[in-house]
């Protein structure tokens, strides 16, 4: 009975990991500042979104990095779109990492608030983090938010 049902019921693994392999759509703006090399292999704009992308990378965590969304008639790029590894949902992460700058603020918030419309909705389908010059992102920080999310 497996060989027959197998193409019919692939196990959820094996769903998630063919889905976090395949191509897809992503962010073309700014090329040039796609600079740090993570474990995972992908070329990341911060030293924040690395820390995120080796976390997920580390624990398994089926993910892509600024996978096209879109939202209304705009397209976004999440930092980060998740899929739950034990039920499949999805999950966006967006880390906000200049928001001691006022333009770099008010667009965060717009793109929150485009979020929140669609139903995307902070805590519980959408994950944030923030980071000032004086208070940046720590990998313990990261820990406890993928354990949050996607372990327990």
């Amino acid at each position: 009975y497996n060989k027959l049902l197998h193409k019919t019921f692939q196990p959820l693994f094996e769903e998630l990991n063919a889905w976090s392999q395949a191509p897809y759509e992503h962010n073309p703006k700014y090329p040039e500042h796609l600079i740090h090399k993570s474990s995972s292999g992908n070329l990341l704009r911060s030293k924040s979104e690395s820390i995120i992308d080796m976390m997920l990378y580390i624990h398994q965590i089926p993910f892509r990095y600024e996978c096209a969304l879109s939202l209304e008639n705009t397209t976004l790029f999440p930092d980060f779109t998740i899929r739950h590894p034990l039920t499949g949902d999805y999950y966006y992460w967006e880390h906000f990492g200049l928001i001691d700058n006022p333009a770099y603020a008010q667009n965060s918030f717009s793109k929150l608030q485009l979020y929140i419309s669609q139903g995307i909705l902070p805590s519980v389908n959408l994950i944030t983090t923030y980071e000032t010059s004086d208070s940046p992102l720590d990998i313990q920080t990261v820990e406890r938010i993928i354990k949050l999310y996607f372990l327990e």
